[in-house]
């Protein structure tokens, strides 16, 4: 008489977060390539020479094998391999923000109806881009890990089919080439650009002046997004107003967005050493 295998599932995968289970479990939640979200129980993986223990650490890239059980919530994590930790060598404060912030905005806002085992497409999509994003914030070619961050939430923007519209002004539909750069404006409500006179004619919704440096930096993600690299050279001012453009954009499009406790930190970290590295950037002020 043979004996029925259980069924298991062999993916690529991002640690999102971890946290105990029992006295010397972990319970992790996972960004899978194949499968969408993925809960997982890794049994001991809090003892220190637990083979699965490396792969439970939030912001890893790693390949893992778990069963695959339709019937249950948590599946059980039986291993793998670390593929890329991204604070492996000398992390920076900066970094560690960023990637923390990067990995609560996927957690968090999740696409509605999406990402779920009959759409492995979507799945394979989103996790692309936080894969890219990750070795692109790891790479030693990374010269402004605020820029590639930026990238990714455009990305994750377009992901949920409202990335910003700056080709044209969202009010009166005029190409921008054609409008005044002095009196741009970027309103989250009306999804993009406004030009100064849909903006003083009540269409504005709480939109703000977008100057020419920041214009700069939103057309290159959204003409590069990722492949941007980091090395656009950006000074503190505009880092906060793209930074700020952003953060605005997000919370009105994206159920379940707010500002990533970590990117909170940064600033708070900043601010204390008397903004010396450029102020955060998240200029969320009035």
């Amino acid at each position: 008489m043979g004996v029925l295998t259980r069924p298991a599932a062999s993916t690529a995968a991002l640690v999102l977060r971890a946290w105990p289970c029992g006295e010397t479990s972990a319970v992790a939640s996972l960004l899978t390539r194949d499968h969408g979200y993925v809960k997982v129980i890794a049994k001991s993986a809090r003892q220190a020479r637990s083979v699965l223990r490396p792969l439970v650490e939030p912001g890893r890239l790693v390949t893992v094998e778990f069963s695959l059980d339709p019937a249950r919530e948590l599946q059980y994590l039986r291993g793998g391999g670390v593929d890329l930790d991204p604070l492996g060598e000398a992390p920076t404060l900066e970094r560690s923000a960023y990637l923390l912030g990067a990995l609560e905005l996927v957690d968090r806002c999740r696409p509605a109806g999406a990402l779920v085992r009959d759409d492995p497409g979507g799945a394979a999509d989103l996790f692309g881009v936080c894969d890219a994003f990750l070795r692109m914030l790891s790479s030693p070619s990374c010269q402004d890990p605020a820029l590639v961050f930026f990238a990714f939430e455009w990305e994750l923007l377009a992901r949920h089919g409202v990335a910003p519209d700056l080709t044209q002004c969202c009010g009166c539909g005029r190409d921008r080439p054609g409008l005044s750069a002095a009196t741009l404006r970027f309103s989250a409500a009306e999804g993009g650009v406004l030009c100064g006179e849909c903006a003083r004619g009540g269409a504005d919704g709480g939109g703000r002046p977008l100057g020419g440096e920041a214009l700069l930096v939103l057309l290159e993600l959204a003409d590069a997004g990722l492949a941007c690299g980091g090395d656009l050279a950006m000074d503190a001012p505009t880092r906060r107003e793209v930074g700020g453009h952003l953060h605005r954009f997000l919370g009105y499009h994206l159920p379940g967005y707010r500002l990533p406790a970590a990117l909170d930190l940064l600033r708070v970290a900043r601010g204390a050493a008397g903004g010396a590295q450029g102020d955060d950037n998240r200029d969320t002020g009035p």
